[in-house]
């Protein structure tokens, strides 16, 4: 008898799941395609004379408009569980991932600096290329939609990765110039997408690691005017490689300390708690883990 009700909870668990996961889908899917067509051109006429065609207010305001509902639905399905936790904005060994992202990022951003002739310290543009495109982007895509998969409807890594990394390719695609730039934009930044992803969970499901990188890599770029869009060149892209490498480095680095792994080979492809002990960390756990940061 135990075993039949066993039984019938897990069914009702992974059912709860793929409906939880329909529902997250169907969401992501209405704002990305959907809401832009609700916003107004009035609204961002508004906007830019408040902030001077800064683009400042207008970029915020746009991803809140545009990706609110996925933000309220994600917290929404997984109410049982804190709204900075879904989202991946629990704060414990934040200051350290900050520090560990600037030292990964120094490499190519002296790399970039002797590449360069150029110089922009724009405000507005790092404050929207940079700061705006890492902090949404990664709690977007990462948190609400892929980590949301991944860790609380037990997707496997792969499944959930590709997903979250080849929509945040394709918005990408823009900045090809022709069909194969624009590929090998798309390759790229999906690529870039699943590296994001794995330091997501790596890091405790938590987005600080990530989401630093994301920006000081954004911003060197950007700083310093490098060429060739998403795909760069062929020096930036050794250069950008050395902060790829360091961030693994630190991941490795915390594993030796003790940090469990969260992405194995058991959770690939589905990420079953019986396989993946870690899945749901208790509290005890939680906090232990600032001890590896």
């Amino acid at each position: 008898m135990l075993s039949v009700n066993f039984k019938f909870h897990i069914k009702q668990v992974y059912m709860n799941h793929i409906i939880k996961s329909l529902v997250l889908l169907t969401t992501f899917m209405f704002c990305h395609y959907l809401m832009r067509e609700f916003w107004g051109d009035s609204w961002s006429d508004v906007l830019l004379r408040l902030d001077q065609q800064s683009y400042v207010l207008h970029t915020v305001a746009k991803y809140l408009f545009i990706y609110g509902p996925l933000i309220l639905v994600a917290t929404f399905l997984f109410k049982e569980h804190p709204w900075y936790d879904v989202l991946g904005l629990n704060v414990a060994g934040s200051q350290h991932y900050f520090l560990a992202a600037v030292a990964c990022c120094i490499p190519m951003t002296l790399g970039y600096a002797f590449l360069s002739s150029e110089l922009n310290l724009s405000l507005s543009a790092i404050i929207t290329g940079s700061i705006y495109a890492g902090v949404f982007e990664e709690i977007i895509f990462r948190a609400a939609l892929f980590g949301v998969l991944f860790h609380y409807c037990r997707w496997g890594f792969i499944p959930a990765a590709l997903i979250s990394s080849i929509i945040f390719g394709l918005g990408h695609i823009y900045q090809g110039h022709d069909v194969i730039s624009a590929v090998m934009a798309l390759s790229i930044t999906a690529i870039a997408g699943t590296w994001f992803a794995w330091l997501y969970c790596e890091c405790g499901y938590r987005i600080w690691f990530p989401m630093f990188m994301h920006i000081f890599m954004n911003a060197a770029y950007g700083i310093f005017g490098m060429s060739g869009g998403a795909a760069g060149d062929l020096e930036g892209n050794l250069f950008k490689a050395t902060s790829i490498i360091l961030s693994i480095v630190y991941v490795y680095m915390l594993v030796r300390k003790g940090k469990p792994r969260q992405v194995t080979f058991a959770s690939l492809w589905h990420n079953n708690p019986k396989t993946n002990p870690n899945l749901e960390p208790t509290k005890q756990n939680t906090h232990l883990e600032s001890n590896y940061v």
